[in-house]
């Protein structure tokens, strides 16, 4: 389970419920994931847009081709949320 797309998500579902300082934390963690260990692009932009406060579609769209990409099934990450 990719923890800055399950952030990025549970932006998604209540963006009060993620501090923009847990945001910045996120972006940065996905992209030095990113860059050390290759892990999947999407990530880190779904991490970026979210960040960077962009347009709600912008941070779904990089969170639906993570899943698209990497094959995961989303449902295990929406269960994780509903914790």
């Amino acid at each position: 389970m990719n923890k800055h797309i399950l952030l990025v998500m549970k932006w998604l579902n209540d963006k009060d419920s993620v501090s923009r300082e847990e945001l910045a934390k996120n972006k940065r963690g996905a992209y030095v994931s990113h860059e050390a260990y290759a892990v999947d692009y999407a990530a880190y932009a779904a991490a970026y847009a979210a960040y960077a406060g962009y347009a709600v579609g912008f941070a779904g769209y990089w969170v639906d081709k993570y899943f698209k990409r990497t094959g995961e099934d989303r449902t295990h990450y929406e269960k994780e949320l509903e914790k």
